[in-house]
């Protein structure tokens, strides 16, 4: 199976920092949300106006900021 495809499905809920395109605004933006796993995000994603998402990285349960 190609691991490109293969989108973590961790039951632990965790932020993910995230780089898209937001077609609203036209411009990429950098921002983190809270999801339950990629692929959760990604179905958050879908249902906003954000595409050509560019990376999105787990980051765990705190922020690096906080």
């Amino acid at each position: 199976m190609n691991k490109f495809f293969d989108f973590s499905n961790s039951d632990e809920p965790q932020w993910f920092h995230i780089r898209a395109r937001d077609t609203d605004m036209d411009k990429v933006i950098t921002f983190w949300l809270w999801g339950d796993s990629e692929l959760h995000i990604r179905e958050l994603l879908d249902k906003k106006s954000y595409k050509d998402i560019e990376w999105i990285k787990p980051i765990g349960l705190t922020l690096p900021f906080v």
